[in-house]
């Protein structure tokens, strides 16, 4: 089969970036290494595991050859444009907002109010960033590579989300049960159920910058990732 070897070799780096995670993130495992190396020394073997994995997958998706699996209809080419801009605001969030979902951030959850800005949105907003991300370059990417490439990463960042969750329940069970009361997983669930509220003041840095890094997005796509962010014409966030 044409260009077997270079899917093999994707689908291969596309693999042990997710078992990584999956295998050894929130596992049995992880803890035997903490237990082995201390915390510090696992967190950085970790780091530079998922850095090197990464990198191995990007460069294994910038060679794969195109082979078209489908064409992709247009109606598909608009849905970007909520998705991108939506991902962009749930990425700034992440890092402009103290998250006690994250590692180290446990100490957050005794506050009178653990959730704020993007995190009455959702609790994961860094890893529901990827997701939505992934998920946009999924619907309008008709290539075998992409297709495996995007879906290896929103599926990493997916598993992800819930298994913190899991994790938070095993060791802070009471305060991380107070703090799923009033947010939740998925995005926007818990506003739609009552449950929680946005503060728009919380929201302002979020959106404005992620509605800019979505336009400068449009702008460089093509420069800087070798494709179009704009579809016959039209503007669409994703390629």
């Amino acid at each position: 089969m044409e260009h077997a070897v270079e899917f093999a070799r994707l689908a291969l780096a596309a693999s042990v970036w997710f078992l990584l995670h999956a295998a050894v993130a929130g596992t049995g495992l992880r803890f035997a290494l903490v237990q082995r190396f201390g915390e510090k020394a696992y967190r950085g073997g970790f780091s530079l595991a998922s850095i090197a994995s990464l990198w191995w997958l990007v460069q294994e998706y910038r060679q794969a050859p195109f082979v078209a699996v489908w064409v992709t209809p247009r109606p598909l080419s608009f849905v970007p444009l909520l998705l991108v801009p939506l991902a962009f605001m749930l990425f700034v969030g992440a890092f402009t907002t103290a998250n006690p979902s994250s590692v180290g951030g446990e100490k957050l959850l005794s506050k009178a109010e653990p959730a704020r800005g993007m995190l009455r949105v959702t609790r994961h907003p860094f890893l529901w960033s990827v997701v939505l991300w992934s998920v946009a370059h999924l619907l309008v990417n008709a290539d075998a590579g992409s297709q495996i490439f995007f879906f290896s990463l929103g599926v990493t960042a997916l598993r992800g989300a819930f298994d913190i969750d899991r994790k938070r329940r095993r060791t802070n069970p009471e305060e991380f049960a107070r703090f799923e009361a009033t947010t939740s997983n998925v995005p926007f669930v818990a506003l739609a159920q009552g449950r929680g509220s946005l503060v728009g003041r919380e929201l302002v840095l979020p959106v404005l910058l992620g509605l800019a890094l979505s336009a400068g997005t449009i702008a460089l796509h093509g420069r800087l990732f070798g494709a179009r962010a704009v579809p016959s014409g039209l503007v669409a966030v994703a390629e």
